[in-house]
């Protein structure tokens, strides 16, 4: 019993000390963004159809920082640098970085079981069921 309360308390501090982390990482990465000048993030943001008030919403999720949607993409056996239309990558880009499941995804990319599990929770299943049965010109 001890040992199991213990093991429960050393996973609650490496929770912590992830989410720290990842604050840190997304904080310097919003840093990062903005710095590039307002012409060009505005492009960019425009690009995946998010305005400023989203993307910095979007920040505050876990692992905003990261790029989750290429990683699942791989995952599932797509290869995210085949698009030819930036509309659809741009739509799935959106959908990705305001996901309110991205530590779940991020849990699963760690474990290398995404593509056994995503169609439970991402809302870009149903584009990468598209882009497996069509391919990444849709």
């Amino acid at each position: 019993m001890a040992g199991n309360l213990i093991s429960e308390t050393v996973e609650a501090w490496r929770s912590v000390i992830s989410l720290l982390a990842d604050r840190r990482r997304s904080r310097a990465a919003t840093r990062e963004f903005w710095a590039m000048g307002m012409d060009e993030c505005t492009g960019i943001l425009n690009d995946i159809g998010l305005s400023r008030h989203e993307f910095d919403d979007a920040m505050r999720l876990p692992y905003a920082s990261e790029d989750l949607l290429s990683s699942a993409m791989r995952s599932a056996g797509i290869d995210p640098d085949s698009f030819q239309s930036l509309q659809a990558h741009g739509f799935m880009a959106r959908t990705c970085i305001t996901c309110p499941h991205r530590r779940e995804c991020h849990d699963h990319l760690a474990a290398f079981d995404f593509e056994s599990h995503y169609q439970d929770f991402c809302p870009n299943s149903q584009n990468f069921a598209d882009l497996l049965e069509n391919g990444p010109s849709t």
